[in-house]
C-alpha cells in the first residue's frame, strides 16, 4: 500500500539516476561539450536540480505541501548562490562571455596589463596564459572582460626597437643603416622614425611587420642584434644617452653633420633611396583599421550610386521624348556596367580581407581599395552631373 503511493515518485528517482547515468557518458564521449570540466558539472547540476523539483511534485502531498518545499528548495538556492563568492559567479560570467565572443584561442599572444604570454588554456573562470620565463599564469576571466586586452594578430604584428643616437651623424646615413637591420631580419615594409630630439642624442625608433609571430620572442631580439651589427659596420657609436665622452675639439668647431651628398668619408657612402618603404607606414600599422574605413565609405559611395541610377531611370520613364535623351541613356548604361565590374571586384577583395589567414599582401589590398574608393567616388560624379543635365533638359 505504502509503494502504490510512492510508486510514481520511485520510478521519477529511477528514471532521473538513469537519466544522469546517460547524460554522463554521453558528456564523457562528446569532446565538443567536454573540454572543460565545468561545462558538464553545471550540466549535470542543472539536470540533478530539475530532477529534485520534478520529484518534490510526485510526492505524494497536499499542494500547500508541495508549494511548501518548493519554496524552500528556492529560498536554499537563493541563499546559496547569495552566500557564495560574487567574484566567483562574476569569473563564470565572464567565461561565457569570452566563451561567445571568442577575443582570443589557444596558442595566441595576449597582453593583459604587465601580463604578456601564450594562451595555454581557457576555462571557464580563469584563462592560462604561459610567460617568456616559462611561468604559468591564470589570469581571472573577470580581469580579461573588464581591461583592454590586446591580441596578436596570427596575420601579423609590428616589432620595433628604439636607439638613441648623437647629432654629429647624419640622419639618412642613420636611416639607411636602421632599414638594412630591419630587412635582415626579415621584416616586411621597414620603417624607421625619429621619435625624440632630447638634449644630447635623437631617438630613433626602427620596425617593420613581422608576419610569422611564432617566433616574436626571438624575433625581438634578433632586430636588436641586427640594428648593433649596422650601426658598427658602419662607423657609429651607440653612446648615448647616459653616456658622456669629453672630447677635446678646436675652439672653433661646429658639430654639424657633414653634407651627404659631398662626404668623402670613403667608410660612409652617400645614402640612395633604396629605402624607401613601399607603403606608407600608417597603411603598415592600422591596415585593418584603414580597410574598414574604406570598406564602409565605398559601401556609402555605392549607394549613392544606386539611388541616383535609379532616380535617373524613373525620371527617364516620365518623358515623352525620350528619343532627344539617347546619348544620356548611353551614358548612364555605361556608367551602370562599370559599377557592376567594380562590385564584382570590390565583393572579392572584401571578402579576402575580411579572412585573418589570407596571405594576400597587405599592399595589394589596400591599393585595390583605394582603387575602388576612388573609382566609385569617380562614377558617383559623373552619375550626378548627368542626372543633373536629364533634369534641366527636361524643364
Amino acid at each position: 500500500m505504502l509503494f502504490g503511493e510512492y510508486q510514481l515518485t520511485t520510478y521519477t528517482i529511477i528514471a532521473l539516476f538513469v537519466l544522469l547515468t546517460v547524460l554522463s557518458y554521453i558528456l564523457r564521449k562528446t569532446t565538443i561539450l567536454t573540454r572543460d570540466k565545468m561545462i558538464k558539472q553545471i550540466i549535470l547540476s542543472v539536470a540533478t536540480l530539475l530532477g529534485i523539483v520534478l520529484i518534490l511534485l510526485t510526492l505524494p502531498i497536499t499542494d500547500n505541501s508541495k508549494q511548501t518545499l518548493l519554496s524552500f528548495l528556492g529560498i536554499l538556492l537563493g541563499a546559496t548562490i547569495a552566500l557564495s563568492s560574487t567574484t566567483f559567479v562574476a569569473n563564470g560570467m565572464s567565461g561565457m562571455m569570452l566563451n561567445l565572443i571568442k577575443p582570443f584561442k589557444t596558442g595566441d599572444y595576449i597582453r593583459i596589463g604587465d601580463e604578456f604570454g601564450k594562451v595555454s588554456n581557457i576555462k571557464i573562470l580563469h584563462t592560462q596564459i604561459q610567460s617568456i620565463d616559462r611561468d604559468l599564469i591564470n589570469i581571472p576571466n573577470l580581469k580579461l572582460v573588464s581591461n583592454p586586452l590586446v591580441t596578436i594578430s596570427t596575420s601579423g604584428t609590428i616589432i620595433s626597437a628604439t636607439v638613441s643616437l648623437g647629432y654629429d651623424t647624419p640622419w639618412k646615413h642613420i636611416e639607411k643603416d636602421l632599414i638594412r637591420a630591419a630587412e635582415r631580419t626579415d621584416l616586411e615594409s621597414p620603417f624607421v622614425h625619429v621619435t625624440e630630439l632630447n638634449d644630447h642624442a635623437v631617438t630613433y625608433k626602427v620596425g617593420g611587420l613581422l608576419r610569422d609571430i611564432s617566433g616574436l620572442i626571438t624575433k625581438r631580439s634578433d632586430l636588436k642584434k641586427a640594428v648593433i651589427d649596422a650601426l658598427h659596420e658602419d662607423d657609429i657609436e651607440i653612446v648615448s644617452p647616459t653616456f658622456m665622452n669629453q672630447r677635446v675639439y678646436e675652439k672653433n668647431a661646429v658639430f654639424i653633420p657633414s653634407c651627404p651628398v659631398c662626404d668623402t668619408k670613403e667608410n660612409v657612402p652617400a645614402p640612395s633611396d633604396e629605402y624607401v618603404p613601399k607603403m606608407s607606414t600608417e597603411n603598415i600599422i592600422f591596415d585593418k583599421a584603414i580597410g574598414a574605413e574604406l570598406i564602409k565609405k565605398i559601401d556609402m559611395t555605392m549607394g549613392r550610386l544606386d539611388n541616383k541610377i535609379a532616380d535617373f531611370r524613373s525620371l527617364f520613364s516620365t518623358t515623352s521624348n525620350g528619343d532627344m535623351f539617347v546619348t544620356e541613356l548611353e551614358e548612364m548604361e555605361s556608367i551602370e556596367k562599370q559599377k557592376v565590374e567594380l562590385e564584382n571586384s570590390f565583393k572579392i577583395m572584401k571578402e579576402t580581407f575580411e579572412k585573418e589567414d589570407d596571405k594576400t599582401p597587405d599592399a595589394i589590398k589596400l591599393k585595390t581599395l583605394q582603387y575602388v574608393d576612388s573609382k566609385s567616388e569617380e562614377l558617383d560624379n559623373e552619375m550626378g552631373k548627368l542626372l543633373e543635365k536629364l533634369k534641366e533638359n527636361i524643364d
